[in-house]
């Protein structure tokens, strides 16, 4: 309840800056502009970004679900996440992931920690990446590439002294955790995450799932940014639709109200700021992507959770 009460105040917070400094007036260009035949293949588009994205959990579970229960279970998280607070759609996805497995619920959420890490390894990139491409990797925008270089060297460091430090790093997390008066905490909680993760990272498990991290944001989220643009009329750069999933997707990890409205809006107009590109611009995009992801994954997720239900029933009734 308190996250949830926080992420309200936060987005509070942005849509009343937003809508204190923009005319909504600002709709009005949209007025005569929307190509209606973009919005089928911006819903194919969204659909297949869970292709790889789908792909990935299914080798980082190891193969111990179906593929199509993987898709289909992501379609259901994501959808869900667009209306649960605190990203409870990923919470539903691994319960029903339990159900299709019989799991453990301690190993499912240790792999959608290296999920979640995985993403943001792989947005920051491609954040850069696109700053750089674009001539924009200096001046005003150093600071931006300086975080999204320290996110990624803090990632690596992590990561290896999880996978060829494990006994050093839960000595010093349990004298860290016992200082604060949590050295419970931290041995019901945390300590066998660690002890899985690693693992995990042991061998050529790590491969497949790292192969498909880019795709799934490149091939699949960017290429909606970009039709995004296209059904309105206000046509961007396959670059600047990269720069602009970067910054929604920074956007959204800030704890807001479900689906990240208001934050999410923020992001995409700095984004519009840094290409010099008119801000009021970037208000509409950033409600219209954020509007027509909002409308098809949670549409998607319906038929998903309604096929996954009947897949379930057909097992059960054959048994």
């Amino acid at each position: 309840m308190k996250k949830l009460l926080f992420g309200i105040i936060v987005s509070g917070i942005a849509i009343y800056f937003l809508q204190k400094n923009f005319d909504l007036t600002e709709f009005q260009r949209l007025e005569g502009k929307i190509n209606w035949w973009i919005f089928p293949l911006l819903i194919l588009s969204n659909l297949w970004a869970f292709v790889p994205f789908s792909i990935r959990w299914f080798h980082l579970l190891e193969k111990k679900i179906t593929f199509t229960q993987s898709f289909s279970t992501a379609i259901i998280g994501v959808g869900l996440n667009m209306v649960l607070p605190a990203r409870g759609g990923d919470l539903v996805r691994l319960l029903m992931n339990k159900r299709d497995s019989d799991l453990p619920l301690t190993h499912l959420l240790s792999r959608i920690f290296l999920e979640k890490v995985m993403d943001l390894g792989a947005v920051v990139v491609i954040g850069a990446t696109a700053l750089f491409y674009m001539g924009l990797g200096q001046s005003k925008n150093l600071s931006l590439l300086l975080i999204s270089s320290l996110v990624i060297i803090g990632m690596l460091v992590g990561l290896i002294l999880v996978k060829y430090f494990l006994p050093l790093l839960r000595s010093l997390l349990l004298k860290c955790f016992s200082l604060i008066g949590k050295k419970s905490l931290y041995e019901t909680k945390l300590d066998h995450h660690l002890i899985e993760f690693s693992e995990f990272l042991q061998g050529d498990k790590l491969v497949k799932p790292l192969a498909y991290s880019l795709p799934t944001w490149v091939f699949g989220y960017a290429v909606s940014y970009y039709l995004a643009g296209m059904l309105i009329g206000m046509p961007i750069r396959f670059p600047e639709a990269l720069l602009f999933m970067f910054l929604g997707g920074m956007g959204v990890a800030i704890p807001s109200a479900p689906s990240g409205i208001g934050v999410f809006h923020a992001a995409i107009i700095s984004g519009f700021i840094i290409l010099g590109r008119d801000p009021g611009e970037g208000l509409v995009y950033a409600t219209v992507v954020h509007l027509t992801q909002f409308l098809i994954t949670t549409v998607l997720a319906l038929f998903a959770y309604a096929y996954w239900r009947w897949a379930h029933q057909k097992k059960e009734n054959t048994i």
